[in-house]
C-alpha cells in the first residue's frame, strides 16, 4: 500500500517536501503533483546553471506530467530570488497552455517563503514546517528527512564495525551452506525457503526487531535467485510501503559486496512506488555499483530516467501472482537456484 497525505494550505506543501524527497532541499526546483488536494508524486531538479539546462528541465518536467496525466501541480523553488524567480516564470509560462492547474508558485529561502508571480509580500512570510499536520503525518508514516542531499545520499552506505564483521562471517557460512545444498536441494526447496525467509524478515520488521546477521546473510544469498527476488517484488501489496523501504534499506546497508544488487533494486522499486524518486535513484546507483549488469536495476533506472509513473510500475508488479511464480518454477526451475558470487574483500 502507499501512504497518502492530504494537504490544505501552503505550509503543508512546504512541510511535506523534505519527507517526500528524503532531505531538506536547497538550490532546487520541486514540482508537486496532486489529485485534488492529495499529493501523488513529486519531481526535483537542481537549479539550472544555464538557459539550456533550464529549457531541458522544463521540457523533462512537462513530459513527465503529460505521461502521468497530472492536472494540478504546485511549484516550489529553493534559493535566492535571482536564481529561482526566472525558473518559476519559465514554469508558469510553460504550464499555462497545457491546461494543468497551477495551485501554487512559491520560493523558499531560510525560514520564509514568497508567493509568485508578485513575490508578495516583499519581506516574505515566515513559516515553520514542524507545526504542520502534514509533517506529523509523514513522521507517523515512517518517513524521515535528512538535513541535506549529501547526508541523504550517504545513508545507504555500508555499515561498519561489529555488525559488518558479523554479517561477513555469517555470509561465508551461508555461502558454504548454499554450495552444499546446491548439490542436493531441488528448485522447489529454494523457492519455498526464499518465500519463508522473506515473510520472516517482514515479520521482524513489523515487530520492530533488527534482523540478526545470520538471517541477513542467508536471505542475501537467497535473493541472488531470480525467482526468489521476484517473490519479494510480489509482496508489495502484502506489507506497507514504509516497511518495504525500511527493510530493503537495512539489507542494502548490511549485506556483503556481491549481494547488494537485489535488495537495492527492491528498495528502488518500493521507493519509486511511493513517489520517493530521489531515494529510488540512490538505491539504483548502489545496485549498479555492486553489479553493473543487473538487469532489473537497469530496467528501474530506465523507468526513472524516462519518467515512467510510479503507478505504472506498481501495476506491473501487482499483477504478478503466486500462481504466476509457481508456473515459472515449473516452466524454468533453474530460475529458483541462487547465483552465488565469489566472496569479495572490502565493504
Amino acid at each position: 500500500m502507499t501512504e497518502t497525505v492530504r494537504l490544505s494550505q501552503r505550509t503543508d506543501y512546504l512541510a511535506i517536501v523534505p519527507y517526500l524527497l528524503g532531505f531538506h532541499p536547497s538550490m532546487s526546483l520541486v514540482i508537486l503533483a496532486f489529485d485534488g488536494r492529495t499529493l501523488v508524486s513529486g519531481i526535483r531538479h537542481d537549479l539550472p546553471h544555464s538557459d539550456a539546462e533550464a529549457t531541458e528541465g522544463v521540457a523533462v518536467t512537462l513530459k513527465i506530467l503529460a505521461r502521468e496525466k497530472v492536472r494540478q501541480i504546485a511549484v516550489i523553488g529553493y534559493g535566492p530570488a535571482n536564481l529561482v524567480a526566472p525558473m518559476l516564470n519559465r514554469m508558469r509560462e510553460a504550464i499555462d497552455p497545457t491546461g494543468i492547474l497551477l495551485l501554487e508558485l512559491l520560493r523558499c529561502e531560510g525560514d520564509r517563503y514568497w508567493s509568485y508571480p508578485d513575490a508578495d509580500p516583499p519581506e516574505g512570510t515566515p513559516y515553520d514546517i514542524t507545526t504542520s499536520h502534514a509533517a506529523a503525518a509523514a513522521v507517523a508514516a515512517g518517513m524521515a528527512a535528512f538535513p541535506d542531499h549529501q547526508a541523504f545520499a550517504t545513508h545507504l552506505q555500508p555499515v561498519d564495525g561489529p555488525d559488518r564483521d558479523a554479517v561477513r562471517t555469517a555470509t561465508c557460512a551461508s555461502y558454504e551452506r548454499a554450495v552444499s545444498l546446491l548439490a542436493t536441494a531441488t528448485p522447489r526447496y529454494w523457492y519455498d525457503e526464499g518465500l519463508r525467509s522473506i515473510h520472516a524478515a517482514f515479520a521482524r520488521q513489523q515487530a520492530g526487531e533488527s534482523l540478526p546477521p545470520e538471517e541477513v546473510a542467508w536471505l542475501g544469498v537467497l535473493l541472488t535467485s531470480i525467482l526468489v527476488r521476484d517473490v519479494a517484488i510480489t509482496t508489495t501489496h502484502a506489507y506497507p510501503t514504509s516497511d518495504h523501504v525500511a527493510l530493503w534499506s537495512d539489507f542494502t546497508r548490511r549485506v556483503e559486496p556481491g549481494y547488494v544488487a537485489a535488495p537495492a533494486t527492491l528498495l528502488a522499486i518500493a521507493a519509486h512506488s511511493c513517489g520517493a524518486g530521489t531515494l529510488a535513484r540512490v538505491a539504483v546507483d548502489r545496485a549498479l555499483t555492486d553489479n553493473r549488469d543487473y538487469t532489473m536495476a537497469r530496467l528501474v533506472e530506465c523507468a526513472l530516467s524516462n519518467g515512467v509513473p510510479p503507478s505504472a510500475i506498481h501495476e506491473i508488479h501487482a499483477t504478478v501472482t503466486a500462481e504466476d511464480l509457481e508456473a515459472q518454477l515449473e516452466l524454468c526451475p533453474r530460475t529458483a537456484l541462487p547465483k552465488l558470487p565469489a566472496l569479495r574483500e572490502g565493504r
